[in-house]
């Protein structure tokens, strides 16, 4: 599936599934839903969606658990949004709530070349202020103290 036909909501529920330890268990709708703050009839609707690009498998009654190929947009998100922020922190001299803010914003609009043409100039090595190890595979417990990741439940 492309990666472009998940909508920048969409990642974020399945970033919030993943953060659930979603990747080891189902995750129930009402759980998503409490985490999220949205009705559990939209994190449902929002589970099966997910199921439907490819990303996990929704068990009726149990919820969805992500699969291999929704882990690794999560890393590419996680990967993408600090290569931005490390970016704007060190390209335009932003401080890190501000760069990281503003790569919430833009970092799933930007292009792979533009994200490749980062990493290409700042090496595969990032420095993640929130601490991050930025080296996948990730776990729930690795990214949970990550201030975007802790947005998402804003």
């Amino acid at each position: 599936m492309s990666q472009s036909k998940l909508t920048r909501r969409d990642r974020e529920h399945l970033i919030s599934i993943f953060l659930l330890k979603g990747h080891e268990e189902p995750v129930g709708p009402s759980k998503l839903a409490n985490k999220m703050n949205v009705s559990r009839a939209g994190a449902l609707k929002k589970m099966r969606r997910l199921e439907k690009y490819g990303v996990g498998e929704y068990i009726p009654g149990e919820g969805l658990t992500v699969n291999g190929e929704g882990v690794a947009i999560i890393e590419d998100e996680i990967l993408n949004h600090h290569a931005v922020e490390n970016f704007f922190q060190k390209s335009l001299g932003m401080d890190f709530e501000d760069a990281c803010k503003e790569a919430e914003i833009l970092g799933s609009k930007m292009s792979k070349k533009m994200i490749d043409q980062i990493n290409i100039y700042y090496g595969k090595k990032k420095e993640a202020r929130c601490g991050l190890d930025l080296e996948p595979p990730f776990e729930p417990e690795d990214i949970e103290e990550c201030p975007w990741c802790k947005r998402l439940f804003d």
